[in-house]
């Protein structure tokens, strides 16, 4: 990882802004009668009529402050934040009816979310506002309403955000919609996680509804191509001249991407071809069919007689009665194992080995290891998580720290009792993930994949998970490993009954279709390398919660990982609550290589008469002409 360099050398923030505020203002352009776009990290747009300001989505050059409204299109904080200043300075904001609660009940959001964040099977983006936002009016889809003589109507555009509406305007014979992020530039979106959520179709909940928006935002664009505008403003990005063009690339482009992950899809084989096209209707129509790859040989017949199934566990058993188990996820298994213990069956729990972080096989290890005293293996990527899971924020955790007493390089190899057992990286349904190839001294091979795969594919469902798509990484590098298991070795996926094993054909099927979506990525998504685009912790506050006090240090990091095929200069700023102090931070570059990781440490000071309670910190992160507010947040909590 690169550190932090010092911010002595760097000039003030307060001037970098105005001059960044200053060259905004110089990009400003009238694109239609009355209407001025300036374009920033969060375009703004201002119509002027009778002495009076209205503003969409904020001011980014700081030249509207005296605006009497505010039209928001959704509730993302990293767009909302550019018009939070107008609407304190007493500004109306009007904001989607739907998503409400977003502005207003935050920090009823907040301190629901801060125990609901373990066990999180729900998989909504966090990019919340840190704290409320005054509304001065609701308002949906098929209403208008009128400011200064002009008449705003209102469309219902759910998609990247599930309450998000445009404003439609005509200025003097022009017609221009303000469309949030419902779509970018020539046809793209500014990101895929941001549409995970559940299908109710296919009776999914959201951890398993990859993009699963996608549906409801085609759907968004047919609406607003049918009021045949002639401008679009999105919220960020270059204005839109040509909407038809652009509505229909990026519907193609969609469809495109989507065929591409429904192919390999590893949720056919838990529901069935029919769970698969139903999803692919929604976005691809009616009539879709689906090029899914052939299902893996299968091992119907029992399981080799020294691996033990136990509801999502498997037990190697010794000829000694010794135990070796592959995860431990619920009170079931550790009963089952205390049972056979007390028989005799079981005469001793050697070891455990932890094949990813997720709470269904991880839940019930700390119980296990003080019921048997048993061994805790892991990889060097893994262990951080496991040990300290409140600092991490992602699908399905376990609340419960589990100490890793093995610790395993990449690769590692070593003997228990009659067998070979090696440990390697695998991060394929989530980056924190691992795999163990168990080799008996008779000849029989066997690889414990986790999650990772079912014999019709991959379990990249869930986009927060946080699946990379470069070569040699995620799943790329779990497609490699495959190739270098020895001969007939099967595949245990402990959530799939047979053992399977994938041909050469299909393992080469796989890797030409991951490298076709990262093509379809760089043509759907605005980001220099479009792992950007799916990874949304690509930046993230380390810790992601904690406790303190008042008067208290407190100590963190922001982690970037630059995505990006060349160096690049990241910049970060921390956003503090009121009177919470910190030394000079920004602009701080920290120049970080290709696919790699940077640290950018803090510290700052909670005030003596800090408020109890929970305070949503969050970061600025620059780079390049890339431009995040309020992108990255922490949640901490002061108590005495």
């Amino acid at each position: 990882m690169i550190a932090q360099k010092s911010a002595r050398h760097w000039i003030g923030f307060a001037i970098w802004t105005a001059l960044m505020a200053e060259a905004l203002f110089a990009a400003s352009e009238e694109v239609a009668p009355g209407l001025t776009v300036v374009p920033g990290a969060v375009n703004g747009a201002c119509i002027q009529r009778g002495g009076k300001t209205l503003v969409v989505y904020g001011d980014p050059s700081g030249i509207w402050s005296e605006a009497d409204t505010v039209l928001f299109t959704h509730h993302r904080r990293d767009v909302v934040c550019a018009g939070r200043a107008l609407v304190e300075r007493g500004a109306k904001a009007v904001v989607p009816a739907k998503e409400i609660r977003l502005f207003t009940g935050v920090k009823e959001f907040w301190a629901q979310f801060k125990e609901a964040r373990f066990h999180d099977y729900e998989q909504q983006t966090t990019k919340v506002l840190p704290k409320p936002l005054a509304a001065g009016r609701t308002v949906k889809g098929g209403e208008t309403f009128r400011w200064e003589g002009i008449t705003f109507q209102v469309l219902d555009t759910p998609g990247y955000t599930r309450g998000a509406v445009t404003y439609l305007v005509e200025l003097q014979g022009k017609k221009v919609a303000f469309t949030g992020d419902l779509i970018y530039g020539d046809g793209r979106l500014w990101d895929l996680y941001s549409l995970q959520d559940a299908i109710s179709e296919a009776k999914i909940r959201g951890y398993h509804g990859y993009a699963a928006r996608l549906a409801e935002l085609i759907s968004s664009l047919e609406r607003l191509a049918a009021t045949q505008p002639d401008l679009l403003i999105p919220a960020r990005g270059p204005v839109i001249r040509e909407p038809a063009e652009a509505i229909e690339r990026l519907t193609r482009r969609i469809q495109g991407l989507y065929a591409n992950y429904l192919s390999i899809d590893a949720l056919r084989w838990y529901f069935g071809d029919e769970h698969v096209l139903t999803k692919a209707r929604r976005v691809l129509g009616p009539q879709a069919k689906v090029d899914w790859m052939e299902m893996a040989e299968t091992v119907q017949e029992k399981l080799p007689a020294w691996i033990l199934p136990i509801a999502n566990s498997r037990l190697i058993q010794a000829a000694d009665g010794s135990g070796f188990l592959i995860d431990c996820g619920s009170p079931r298994i550790l009963n089952e194992l205390k049972k056979r213990h007390s028989s005799g069956a079981l005469k001793s729990l050697d070891h455990i080995f932890i094949t990813h972080y997720h709470n269904d096989h991880t839940d019930c290890v700390p119980d296990l290891v003080e019921s048997f005293g048993t061994t805790v293996y892991a990889c060097q990527e893994m262990i951080d998580v496991l040990e300290n899971p409140e600092a991490y924020r992602l699908p399905a955790m376990t609340s419960r720290p589990i100490p890793v007493s093995a610790r395993l390089a990449d690769g590692a190899t070593w003997r228990w009792k009659e067998f070979e057992m090696t440990a390697c990286f695998f991060p394929g349904q989530t980056l924190y993930h691992q795999a163990l190839l168990v080799r008996k001294d008779t000849g029989e091979s066997v690889c414990f994949i986790g999650d990772s795969f079912t014999p019709s594919g991959i379990d990249d469902y869930c986009l927060l998970n946080r699946n990379f798509l470069h070569a040699g990484t995620g799943y790329f590098q779990c497609l490699d490993r495959l190739k270098q298991l020895p001969a007939n070795c099967l595949l245990i996926n402990q959530h799939v009954g047979p053992a399977f094993r994938f041909a050469p054909a299909q393992i080469e099927r796989m890797e030409t279709t991951l490298k076709k979506r990262v093509e379809l990525l760089r043509d759907l998504t605005p980001w220099d390398d479009p792992n950007f685009a799916l990874d949304e912790g690509w930046a993230r506050f380390r810790p992601y919660a904690v406790r303190t006090r008042p008067g208290a240090t407190l100590q963190g990091a922001v982690v970037i990982m630059n995505h990006s095929s060349d160096w690049q200069a990241f910049r970060v700023r921390l956003n503090l609550p009121p009177d919470w102090t910190s030394p000079p931070m920004t602009p701080v570059p920290v120049h970080i290589p290709p696919r790699q990781e940077g640290v950018v440490h803090f510290t700052a000071t909670v005030p003596d008469r800090a408020t109890l309670g929970l305070h949503i910190l969050t970061a600025d992160i620059d780079w390049g002409k890339t431009e995040l507010r309020k992108w990255s947040e922490m949640m901490v909590e002061v108590v005495r």
